[in-house]
């Protein structure tokens, strides 16, 4: 990787931000169905039910990849500032 402009960094930092965002979205979405669903019989409501846990696991698992990834990422992207290091 390589270090980009502070304007791309931020915008990239923005994008990953937004995915994390929609992940949790996702998961939200999925329970929320999952909790308000109406069925007419019960192999109705497990196989909707099984289908939701699912998305929703998969909506976590996006969401925690990229927060990952936006985290282990960020020093690679933005310019150094202009601190000294005291070492």
């Amino acid at each position: 990787m390589q270090i980009l402009s502070m304007d791309k960094a931020l915008l990239r930092r923005r994008v990953l931000r937004f995915n994390v965002l929609f992940g949790v979205l996702v998961f939200a979405v999925a329970v929320a169905f999952s909790i308000t669903g109406e069925y007419s019989s019960l192999a109705e409501r497990t196989e909707a039910e099984s289908l939701f846990n699912f998305i929703a696991l998969l909506g976590v698992g996006y969401a925690a990849f990229s927060w990952i990834f936006c985290v282990m990422s960020k020093p690679f992207w933005f310019p150094l500032s202009n601190k000294v290091n005291n070492q």
